[in-house]
């Protein structure tokens, strides 16, 4: 059993770019350092209904929400290896091959590819499974917040401190990549530190492809 000191919660909505570079650099970290990423989802179309955003926002929040609806249907069948599965195979179509990922179409592919029932692909007309999106957006927030997107960890397998980030484009690797957690992790832990932030000037730059 892994020690919670060991053990991450990594929240996700497939959408989200900077998101998506970070859960890379989460499991390269992971790798490394032998951590336990647990991964969870959080919805930037429930976290933004009552705010005022740019329409082509709302339009990709949306497709977030849907496949995020599929991926909490193979979560509850096949578990933590089947949201990484997902999220793996979802952000890679998504980003990097610049596909959608929420017709019906397309979300039978991914779960193809998965190796899970096509079948799963009408959660994403089920709002019955924002119950457990919101389940574990609830648990995020109680430690960070609200005015938090992603990506967003929390330390301790959920008991620790929380916070929105690491964003970065591209994201280090290797021993860069472990010495950018190593100074997060004392940053996370101190208690009354809040922010560092400085203006973005690049775009979102993925690197390679995973292999699915």
């Amino acid at each position: 059993m892994v020690a919670k000191k060991n053990t991450v919660d990594f929240y996700w909505d497939p959408v989200c770019p900077w998101c998506w570079i970070t859960s890379r650099w989460m499991i390269d970290v992971g790798r490394q350092k032998r951590i336990q990423v647990n991964w969870k989802l959080f919805s930037l179309k429930i976290i933004n209904a009552k705010r005022d955003i740019p329409e082509p926002y709302k339009t990709l929040h949306a497709m977030g929400l849907k496949a995020l609806r599929v991926a909490a249907a193979v979560g509850k069948a096949d578990g933590n290896d089947g949201l990484a599965k997902m999220y793996t195979i979802m952000g890679t179509r998504y980003h990097h091959d610049e596909k959608d990922i929420d017709t019906p179409e397309d979300l039978a592919k991914i779960l193809e590819t998965g190796g899970y029932p096509a079948d799963l692909a009408t959660a994403a007309n089920e709002p019955q499974w924002d119950n457990a999106i919101q389940a574990d957006m609830d648990r995020a927030l109680a430690k960070v917040g609200k005015d938090v997107g992603v990506p967003l960890i929390v330390l301790d397998g959920g008991d620790g401190p929380g916070f929105f980030g690491p964003v970065c484009s591209p994201a280090p690797t290797g021993e860069a990549a472990v010495a950018l957690w190593d100074a997060i992790i004392v940053a996370g832990r101190t208690p009354g530190f809040y922010e560092l932030k400085r203006t973005r000037e690049t775009e979102p730059r993925f690197g390679k492809r995973p292999k699915i």
